[in-house]
């Protein structure tokens, strides 16, 4: 299913594809670039706590544009909104207290929720070729 709906451009965490394959991609445009003389921009995104910030009102909204099911989103906003956290201090745990945003690492669900996340990018994209 992750396959159908991430674009051909994603290569992490989705079966058959390898993390590596991006840098090879990037390597024979830039490559592809010098050869015919192009002018090329090219960015590296750094997704550094990316699972920390990703809001859950843009999850939602990514994942109702790609025409998930109703009861889907409510599936995964009841998994995601009711997330709650302890921090130890000096050892003993606080109270508990509600997560606003971000995705659980450890959580099987977060490495597709993060993709389907990063997919939205891709509707900003003025064409495939970008």
């Amino acid at each position: 299913v992750v396959g159908s709906v991430i674009s051909e451009s994603q290569t992490a965490f989705v079966k058959d594809r390898q993390i590596l394959d991006g840098i090879l991609i990037a390597n024979e445009v830039v490559d592809e670039a010098r050869k015919f003389k192009k002018d090329l921009l090219l960015f590296k995104v750094d997704f550094e706590k990316a699972y920390d910030l990703v809001d859950w009102g843009y999850l939602d909204d990514v994942m109702g544009r790609m025409s998930f099911p109703t009861l889907w989103r409510k599936w995964i906003r009841e998994c995601v909104c009711t997330a709650t956290a302890s921090v130890l201090v000096n050892g003993s745990p606080t109270d508990e207290f509600s997560l606003h945003r971000g995705l659980r690492q450890g959580d099987p669900l977060s490495p597709f929720l993060f993709l389907l996340a990063a997919e939205g990018l891709n509707v900003l994209r003025p064409s495939p070729m970008v």
